[in-house]
């Protein structure tokens, strides 16, 4: 049972919050929206419908009623009993039936006829402000531009390798505050505590999660812009609704949640993300400020989204247009990995990146990659996704897989390694290092050897600027002892501008990332931490215990491979790496797999990695 509260606002440190107290099994918790306080008297508190349909979602995929203690306008009401929710039950078998039981709230609610949009820099909400800036429907023409805290920023990739769902907000909201000015509108900022305290997954509920702030200011808004996900109405489907998110069915999303107070717009539904870019490829806004990326404020040119929109710029022969905001320079040296992606993306029916790869067909543009090349002997169960391959015996130095191991690829994962090696062949493993910032939280001082444990152990970027400190007194000190281990171990064609790894000016090979995996080795304290599933630290300023996370190392997951002696992982955006040394009888595999190109909800670099392996140590 959840019990949706009464609603109230407050104010606070210039901001006005709009808050109920909801019962989930006995416990509760407050769900609350903030906004400025200039827009306090926007705030509907005499009807809870924001409040439903933020927890809608939650309802039905955890079998919860919903009682609500203050009423529900009626005909958003009507709309969810009657089609939402029987409609969700019948196409997805693990959405269940949720029952609201509320008081009706029969008048409508009166707004002040603004008119808006969410403006985050993508294609689709940049396609809302080209259309609906200055239109010919008057009537309808923006009003308003949002930004809505309300879990955009607490996906996993803005939040991989240690940057800060925080920090990427903030440099948003900065950068979209100067668009609104620039096209003299209001930007509004929300913020609410609905994807952190309430396991309402952004990804998969992002229309809620968006609409949730709208319906709390209906005395605002009389019509909201939603950019439409991607797909055109025309791959509209309600077939296994539960698994996927809930852009595949925005169509009935939109017209459920519009009431006579509020028209809620589904825009550019009926063209594919291609043809909005193509519309929009002369919005001088889009030029300056579209921001695509899956990773961060800036376009990283290599995540899934960047690499789609600039393969579709090039098809359409407009690169030089988005300068400003994408480096061409990188996308010309790399095409071929690029166009690989495209070719992979198409051998697995990707509907997004479809009509990127007819556009190059049409033109005649290669959308070929190199071809896969494995030993005579290794037979593989399935096909590989992963974009560079390389397994290698250390004893005979003989190749068994490889695909494309001279392309440069970001070097997450590999960074770390370097690091660690650096460390451990520096001398001061036994230096304490005290933490200032709450890096480790249980510990207040450990030593060089266990950050280096711990930087291997998980997927924690932090202990890394903290040994570049440690051994070379700083980080751009230790990014240039990166680049020349790298040099002097002769991985020619590896080159790091920080020390994770991320970004576009860091690159390595296959090649050059088994050559590294060969030197590191050689060192006995490596191969120790490098095996560790698990370490713990015990020191006079407390203790801590750190968990691998890699599931070919954890011997519950499906992934495990018992012959694993250690691997190690990373993310740029959603394209993966992965290592992995595995041992057959008395020779060791070392295992490389680079630009695994990943989704909300896929496992590719497992998958990948456990075939690849199990291929080669099924062998006779």
């Amino acid at each position: 049972m959840i019990t949706i509260g009464i609603p109230k606002i407050t104010k606070s440190n210039k901001k006005a919050r709009l808050s109920v107290d909801v019962e989930i099994n006995d416990e509760t918790k407050q769900l609350w929206l903030e906004v400025d306080e200039k827009y306090e008297k926007f705030l509907v508190k005499d009807r809870c419908d924001a409040f439903v349909i933020a927890l809608l979602p939650f309802a039905m995929r955890n079998k919860k009623e919903i009682v609500c203690l203050s009423p529900v306008s009626e005909e958003l009401l009507h709309n969810l009993r009657t089609h939402l929710i029987p409609t969700l039950v019948k196409s997805g078998k693990n959405f269940y039936k949720s029952r609201i039981s509320a008081d009706i709230k029969k008048e409508h609610v009166k707004s002040a006829g603004a008119v808006g949009t969410g403006m985050v820099g993508g294609i689709d909400s940049m396609h809302v402000l080209s259309e609906y800036l200055d239109s010919e429907y008057h009537t309808r023409n923006l009003t308003h531009l949002c930004i809505h805290d309300t879990g955009a920023f607490d996906v996993p990739a803005y939040n991989e390798g240690g940057r800060s769902g925080e920090k990427t907000k903030e440099q948003i909201i900065k950068k979209y505050s100067a668009l609104a000015e620039e096209v003299d509108l209001p930007l509004i900022l929300t913020r609410s505590n609905l994807s952190k305290d309430f396991d309402i997954p952004y990804a998969i509920n992002h229309i809620y999660c968006n609409l949730f702030p709208v319906f709390a200011l209906q005395k605002l808004f009389k019509l909201y812009y939603y950019g439409s996900s991607g797909l055109d109405f025309t791959q509209f489907s309600l077939n296994e609704s539960d698994r996927f998110d809930c852009g595949h069915y925005e169509l009935l999303l939109g017209y459920v949640f519009t009431t006579s107070s509020l028209e809620i717009f589904i825009e550019g539904g009926e063209k594919t993300r291609f043809e909005k870019l193509q519309d929009i490829i002369h919005f001088s806004p889009a030029q300056k400020y579209l921001n695509v990326c899956m990773a961060g404020a800036e376009n990283c040119n290599t995540c899934r989204k960047c690499k789609n929109t600039l393969l579709s710029l090039d098809a359409l022969n407009r690169l030089e247009y988005f300068s400003q905001v994408f480096d061409i320079e990188y996308y010309k040296q790399n095409k071929p990995i690029y166009i690989s992606h495209l070719k992979n993306c198409h051998e697995k029916q990707d509907l997004l990146s479809e009509p990127i790869y007819q556009k190059f067909k049409k033109r005649k543009m290669t959308v070929d990659s190199s071809p896969e090349v494995f030993s005579d002997s290794v037979k593989l169960p399935v096909k590989v996704n992963t974009s560079s391959v390389l397994i290698k015996s250390m004893k005979t130095r003989k190749i068994l897989m490889q695909k494309q191991i001279k392309e440069v690829f970001s070097p997450v994962a590999f960074a770390k390694i370097l690091t660690a090696v650096i460390a451990l062949e520096s001398g001061k493993l036994n230096l304490p290092v005290y933490l200032l910032n709450n890096e480790l939280p249980g510990v207040k001082a450990v030593t060089l050897y266990d950050l280096v444990n711990v930087l291997m152990v998980t997927q924690n970027n932090s202990p890394a600027k903290l040994i570049a400190e440690c051994v070379a007194g700083s980080v751009n000190n230790f990014v240039n002892l990166m680049n020349q281990k790298a040099v002097q171990i002769g991985a020619k064609n590896t080159r790091y501008s920080s020390i994770t790894g991320l970004g576009k000016d860091n690159g390595i090979t296959a090649e050059d990332a088994y050559t590294l995996l060969e030197y590191a080795l050689q060192n006995n304290m490596f191969c120790q931490i490098f095996g560790r599933r698990s370490y713990r630290i015990v020191n006079e300023t407390g203790e801590k215990s750190v968990s691998t996370i890699n599931q070919l190392l954890k011997e519950n997951s499906e992934y495990y491979i018992p012959e694993c002696l250690g691997a190690k992982y990373g993310m740029c955006g959603y394209t993966a790496n992965m290592v992995a040394v595995v041992q057959k009888d008395d020779d060791l595999y070392i295992a490389i797999l680079l630009g695994v190109q990943e989704t909300e909800t896929s496992n590719y670099k497992y998958e990948d990695s456990k075939n690849l392996l199990r291929a080669v140590l099924d062998l006779k």
